[in-house]
This record gives C-alpha cells, sequence and structure tokens, in this order.
C-alpha cells in the first residue's frame, strides 16, 4: 500500500463543501480536497425517489490519519446520513505521497 486514503462525500451545497475544505484543511485531516462540478444525484428517502443536485468532493489524506477524518466530516456535515467512503491507494506517485502524508502528520 501507498500510504494515501481517499475519502469521498457529496455536498448539498457549493458553499458548504468550500467550508468543510477548508475546515479540514485547517486541521490538518486532509492534505488535498477536489470540489468537482454538481452532479445530480437520484435516491429513495424516507419512501420517495428523490433527484437533487449535489457538490462531490474528493479529500486525500494519510492512511493513518483517515478515520478520524472521516469522523469529523460526519460530525461537520449537514446531512443525517452522509455518504462518506473511504478507501486506501494501491500506488502513487512517490514525491505526492511523501507530499500529503507530511501535510497530515
Amino acid at each position: 500500500m501507498s500510504g494515501i486514503a481517499l475519502i469521498y462525500t457529496v455536498f448539498g451545497s457549493a458553499e458548504e463543501a468550500e467550508n468543510i475544505c477548508r475546515i479540514l484543511l485547517e486541521e490538518r485531516l486532509v492534505a488535498c480536497a477536489n470540489r468537482f462540478a454538481p452532479c445530480i444525484s437520484q435516491f429513495e428517502w424516507n419512501g420517495a425517489i428523490e433527484s437533487k443536485d449535489e457538490y462531490p468532493v474528493l479529500f486525500k489524506t494519510a492512511v493513518g490519519t483517515r478515520l478520524r477524518a472521516e469522523k469529523r466530516l460526519n460530525e461537520l456535515h449537514s446531512y443525517e446520513v452522509p455518504a462518506i467512503l473511504g478507501w486506501e491507494v494501491d500506488a502513487n506517485y512517490s514525491s505526492f505521497g511523501s507530499w500529503t502524508i507530511t501535510q497530515t502528520i
């Protein structure tokens, strides 16, 4: 393994995505956050099929920091049940991996 982990989630607004990215960066729980253009999410919630614009974010962090970052993300997220998905990266360019780990320790 590379020592790097990714965390994916979506937010209900661009403002919330930006604010939470800033907090996680300031707290050194993530090294980088990639905010993407809005996507359309479709899902069942409370018995109804929903469709709404959401704002995806991909966070990069160290494996040893991932669980703390996910916990903090869950605390900050406005959704009742946020989709927070994390996984370890199999390989990465070594200088990026070193930088990511340095940023989150």
